[in-house]
């Protein structure tokens, strides 16, 4: 082959080559404009992105639809927390999403209070994971559960190595140089599990988020007694919006801009409940709620706090 044919021929193969990129880089951009593929995933299942990386921000709280239950997933830029699970039988999918982030470790496992649908799936979740501390509640002695639930709980704990950390309220864990976790509740002794769920407060620079778990009206006049600082700019609201909680006092407090709602579609609680959803729109411009958004993910660079949302509902 002469020189100048072989030019020829290089020009053309660089040609396609270009032409080619420029095709694979369209078709990405396509893909992940009308959200067909999330490349973040994708890159973290094969090791090419941070393991503990907030997922689009400097942090995210990611909503994780388990149904009629309460599961969410703290991720900052250098630790992880996991609150709550679900049931049991949620525990596949929940531990396959927060393999999806590229995520091998859980720094904090908290679970809120011992109803299954709450601690069920965390069981199988400890012994997925690397796990720093299991965060629970100091139940009285007349309230400690003897269910199966718990018990399997309790022996997941020990098989992993570790010790139940009791919530102590005031406690502070440092997430990270802009990230602080502080425990609220319980403040009391109650005759209801549900009021005995940690309650705890997430701050990310000037942004706020307070998860709930199922605390109910007592817990809530409690912390308001206290003076605790519960002013929020995300709520994941009591008892999946049950009309037990989620009172005006304490909404008007909190003064939430958004809320979210973990419940599950056609539930036979009836959960949320009509008079919960209004009272919260008083205070709320947006509530968005699992059944109806499916897995809600929130994210913060500090000041800025943006959603996006499995599905539309």
């Amino acid at each position: 082959m002469s020189p100048k044919r072989k030019t020829k021929t290089d020009f053309k193969i660089k040609l396609l080559l270009l032409a080619l990129a420029v095709i694979i880089v369209t078709v990405m951009y396509a893909l992940d404009y009308f959200n067909i593929v999330n490349y973040e995933r994708v890159f973290s299942h094969i090791g090419l992105s941070d393991a503990n990386k907030a997922v689009d921000g400097d942090f995210s709280v990611h909503y994780i639809d388990v149904g009629q239950g309460d599961c969410e997933l703290i991720v900052s830029k250098d630790k992880t927390v996991l609150i709550d699970s679900g049931e049991y039988e949620n525990a596949p999918e929940v531990i396959s999403y927060i393999q999806s982030l590229g995520i091998t470790k859980l720094d904090y496992v908290i679970g809120t209070h011992p109803h299954s649908d709450h601690i069920g799936g965390l069981p199988e979740i400890i012994q997925s994971f690397d796990i720093g501390k299991v965060i629970a509640p100091k139940v009285s002695g007349k309230m400690t559960p003897t269910t199966k639930t718990y018990i399997n709980f309790l022996n997941a704990v020990k098989d992993k190595g570790l010790k139940l950390t009791p919530a102590t309220v005031g406690e502070e864990y440092q997430l990270d140089e802009n990230t602080v976790l502080k425990i609220l509740a319980p403040l009391n002794d109650y005759d209801s599990l549900n009021n005995y769920s940690i309650v705890c407060m997430v701050t990310h620079g000037e942004n706020k988020f307070l998860f709930m778990g199922d605390a109910e009206k007592e817990s809530e006049t409690d912390l308001l007694e206290k003076n605790a600082d519960i002013d929020a700019d995300v709520l994941k609201a009591g008892h999946h919006g049950s009309n037990s909680s989620s009172t005006m006092k304490f909404l008007s407090a909190v003064s939430p801009l958004y809320s979210v709602v973990s419940v599950g579609a056609d539930n036979s609680y009836n959960h949320p409940s009509e008079k919960a959803i209004q009272r919260i729109l008083k205070y709320s411009k947006d509530i968005y709620r699992t059944d109806l958004q499916g897995t809600i993910v929130c994210t913060s660079d500090g000041k800025n706090i943006s959603f996006e949302f499995e599905k539309e509902g």
